[in-house]
């Protein structure tokens, strides 16, 4: 059996067992209209907290990006020789007196 073939058998086989687990997102799912029952949240409530965490996730993983790419170049400048001075010559513009 090709593992194209392999992979895409076990991708058929999960959809169809765990259905279950990509109907929906669990906090909109899982919510209930009937606010007043104790122990239960509404539906706008679990919708609120779903639309968070997908917000979330991007702006995680940009955040992350952007500490692992800031970490790399500055060991890499730290990791490079420091250039020499230019020389100045005494009839040059910037030379002292």
């Amino acid at each position: 059996m090709s593992p194209v073939l392999r992979i895409a058998a076990i991708a058929v086989v999960a959809a169809l067992l765990l259905t279950a687990l990509v109907a929906a997102c669990p906090l909109c799912k899982d919510a209930t209209s009937d606010a007043d029952k104790p122990g239960t949240t509404s539906v706008w409530r679990g919708m609120y907290w779903s639309i968070l965490l997908m917000i979330a996730v991007p702006f995680t993983m940009a955040g992350t990006m952007i500490v692992v790419i800031r970490r790399a170049r500055k060991r890499r400048e730290s990791s490079l020789p420091r250039p020499r001075p230019p020389l100045i010559f005494p009839d040059s513009p910037g030379a002292r007196p």
